[in-house]
């Protein structure tokens, strides 16, 4: 089909968008890609390598360290999260909280569009070892005998990690989950009461099915962001020694993140870690299609 001079404008006018999109997304991600399989620095010359760096990348126990610290940290926080999130969404929308609603909603936002950098550095001053309040609270409680080293134990660093995400995103999910219930037609909530099912009843067989989509939408970016989490273990671990991205003692709390910026920039291998950064995207999207294929299942059967 020709264009002619009355149906070309409109593919002028959309252009510019996908001019956009070709410059600063696709070939950004096309070039990531090329660099994945060279030796590269980040200047100079590149040689090409083929798919040697993803054989080293899937042989290199640091990586697979790494995801496992993610997976964990999905596990720990991810879970109380989505939890506490629906149970706070369920009582402001039920009217358990009474007073001061609107205060107690935007107060719980907050942390979320809080810096990342203050709250790292509020929560490593808080669990400092000599100083930190939560050890005063617990030693003052006749709790703990002697200051517990928090920011250096490696068996406490990734419940930490988790700690400090669920306060920063407990709100966020909560106003989700809050804007979910909200837009269940009032009518459901009345047939329910007329036909005599009670609270908790009504929770299992009507709220919560009827909450489904925002669950799984909820729980998809929760594992996509928990595995890509950066800056609460940067911020707690990674000051001490000018901000790397070790992750603590022993690597305890370094996720695939921290490891590819930290091949990729502190070490300077631009090439590994490239395809450190694919293969954290490919890790992320199976983990994210399992979750989704599992969560509507039940609907297709």
């Amino acid at each position: 089909m020709k264009l002619n001079h009355t149906n070309k404008w409109p593919y002028v006018f959309i252009a510019p968008f996908f001019i956009i999109y070709a410059l600063f997304n696709l070939f950004p991600m096309l070039f990531s890609f090329y660099i994945s399989m060279t030796q590269w620095i980040g200047y100079g010359p590149m040689h090409f390598m083929g798919l040697s760096n993803y054989r080293i990348v899937f042989t290199d126990p640091s990586f697979y360290r790494s995801v496992w610290n993610s997976i964990v940290i999905v596990i720990e926080g991810m879970i109380p999260m989505q939890a506490l999130g629906l149970i706070l969404a369920l009582a402001l929308n039920y009217g358990f909280v009474h007073f001061g609603k609107n205060y107690v909603r935007n107060a719980f936002f907050v942390p979320y569009v809080t810096a990342p950098v203050a709250i790292g550095l509020i929560f490593a001053a808080i669990f400092d070892q000599n100083f930190g309040v939560i050890n005063k609270f617990l030693a003052g409680a006749g709790l703990i005998r002697g200051n517990i080293d928090w920011l250096h134990t490696a068996i406490l660093s990734k419940p930490l990690v988790a700690f400090v995400s669920l306060w920063r995103y407990l709100g966020y999910i909560a106003v989700i989950y809050l804007a979910g219930l909200q837009a269940i037609p009032a009518e459901i909530y009345e047939a329910a009461r007329v036909d005599g099912a009670r609270a908790p009843t009504a929770m299992i067989r009507i709220i919560i099915p009827m909450l489904k989509p925002t669950i799984v939408f909820q729980v998809t970016l929760g594992i996509i962001g928990c595995l890509r989490i950066f800056e609460e273990p940067l911020m707690l671990f990674g000051q001490g020694d000018g901000f790397s991205y070790s992750g603590g003692v022993n690597h305890s709390a370094q996720t695939m993140n921290m490891k590819y910026l930290q091949v990729a920039f502190q070490s300077g291998q631009s090439g590994y870690g490239a395809a450190v950064g694919y293969a954290m995207f490919m890790i992320i999207l199976v983990f994210t299609m399992i979750y989704f294929w599992l969560a509507t299942k039940k609907d297709e059967s």
